[in-house]
């Protein structure tokens, strides 16, 4: 019977273990068919949109409950999300942003709009501005923390604001999220609730070829508003339309 010297024999069970353990290691770090399930079907869902095969509220629908049934820490994993967020220092109550990406596996052939993902990440009382959007949809989903998220239908352009209809002012938590569309609570405004609070959205642009607006947006498809001023008879906000800056020093100052 032939057997290994003593050294060989330990040198080769030493690369087996280290084998077992790599193998191990990668198939931990392998994507849940859950997750891979859920990635696939934000393609989907926004090629759906993006070809007309369905409306605007049915896709804020699909992915709040698509974002509903998702467990986070996986989320978290797919779409490497501490080392993404980990260097944000967050300098100004402005959001600081990163942009993950899919596996080149997800299919997203047949997309004629386009379409992002990103994190959106605060310190406590940073804040997502309040604006609307013009031909587009997005759809914010809390990572961690916690924010005051307002949100209004958009019932109106007049010449230098923007009547709004008041909608939801909750506190949203991990696993909660707001989307938004044209046809459906087109203003939000998001304000941290916790240092290092953040968000993931998603969002198509530039959906439709023929629909028209009041107001023009600016290269993002944003329009920044101010919506605290008193609902008038009707229950709506008349929300005058601001700058950038102006926006910034009002409400992320």
């Amino acid at each position: 019977m032939n057997t290994l010297p003593r050294r060989d024999f330990i040198h080769a069970f030493a690369s087996a273990v280290a084998l077992s353990t790599m193998l191990q290691s990668r198939a931990l770090a392998s994507p849940s068919q859950a997750i891979t399930q859920w990635a696939q079907n934000i393609a989907d869902l926004n090629r759906d949109l993006s070809t007309g095969k369905i409306e605007l509220t049915q896709w804020q629908g699909r992915i709040a409950a698509f974002h509903a049934d998702i467990d986070l820490s996986d989320l978290k994993k797919y779409l490497d999300f501490d080392r993404l967020t980990s260097a944000m220092q967050f300098p100004s109550s402005l959001a600081e942003t990163a942009d993950p990406k899919f596996p080149a596996s997800i299919n997203v052939a047949g997309t004629e709009r386009k379409w992002f993902i990103r994190f959106f990440g605060m310190r406590k009382g940073g804040a997502i501005i309040p604006h609307v959007h013009n031909n587009m949809v997005s759809a914010h989903l809390v990572m961690e923390g916690s924010f005051h998220a307002r949100t209004f239908d958009r019932k109106a352009d007049l010449a230098q604001s923007v009547l709004l209809k008041p909608i939801r002012n909750e506190v949203i938590i991990p696993g909660q999220s707001v989307t938004m569309s044209d046809d459906r609570e087109n203003a939000h405004w998001l304000i941290a609730e916790q240092d290092r609070s953040y968000t993931f959205d998603v969002g198509v642009l530039s959906i439709s070829k023929t629909r028209t607006y009041g107001l023009k947006a600016n290269d993002y498809a944003m329009i920044f508003v101010d919506p605290t001023g008193a609902a008038e008879s009707n229950g709506l906000i008349r929300a005058p339309v601001i700058s950038f800056d102006e926006c910034v020093a009002k409400f992320a100052a």
